[in-house]
């Protein structure tokens, strides 16, 4: 009886161990790459000065970024988000010159990022700090010098995803973004690696 006690510690013990080092071991650190469509929410008047000024409000929007999860549902991430170029056309006060341009983007950004971890899947929100640049550049017929212009924000950003664990290391994810000051919403989907 006693050995048998034993063996069925033993076996118990065995089998903990595995499932003891998969936590132990479970990745901390990752980086990813991410790409998709930014929609600028913005009308086209608000985001230049100009009467009727109409803006291209959907853009090629990208993302790099690291981050290290620090327990299986939560971790710290710093990003890189370009979030796109607009061009926009409008007219100038007293309608006397057509007026072209692009506004472009972009956004460094630090959030804590919320897990709810499931067997190859996790889900995820995220909430943080932004630092986001826009920069405007125009020009005009009557006007020989471009007229270009940059603005800093500090800003929320926001999100929430979903990322499949396609091995330990290796994840393909889905996110939405949103920067809310700049105004953009961010769909992106890529990859990133754990290590």
């Amino acid at each position: 009886m006693k050995i048998a006690r034993q063996l069925i510690l033993a076996a118990a013990v065995a089998a903990a161990v595995p499932a003891l080092a998969q936590q132990t071991m479970y990745p901390q650190w990752y980086i990813g790459a991410g790409a998709g469509q930014g929609h600028l929410g913005v009308s086209g008047t608000d985001l230049t000065g100009l009467n009727n000024a109409q803006v291209g409000n959907t853009e090629t929007t990208y993302t790099i970024r690291t981050g290290w999860r620090f327990s299986p549902a939560m971790a710290i991430e710093l990003g890189y988000y370009d979030l796109g170029k607009y061009d926009f056309h409008g007219r100038a006060a007293g309608g006397v010159s057509d007026i072209d341009g692009e506004a472009k983007a972009k956004s460094v950004g630090v959030s804590l990022v919320g897990f709810i971890p499931m067997p190859y899947f996790d889900l995820y929100g995220r909430i943080g700090y932004a630092r986001s640049e826009l920069k405007v550049n125009a020009s005009s017929a009557l006007v020989s010098t471009p007229v270009n212009s940059k603005e800093h924000q500090n800003e929320a950003t926001y999100g929430v995803g979903g990322r499949w664990n396609a091995t330990p290391n290796w994840g393909l994810f889905v996110e939405w973004m949103k920067n809310d000051k700049i105004d953009i919403d961010s769909y992106l989907i890529g990859v990133d690696f754990r290590f």
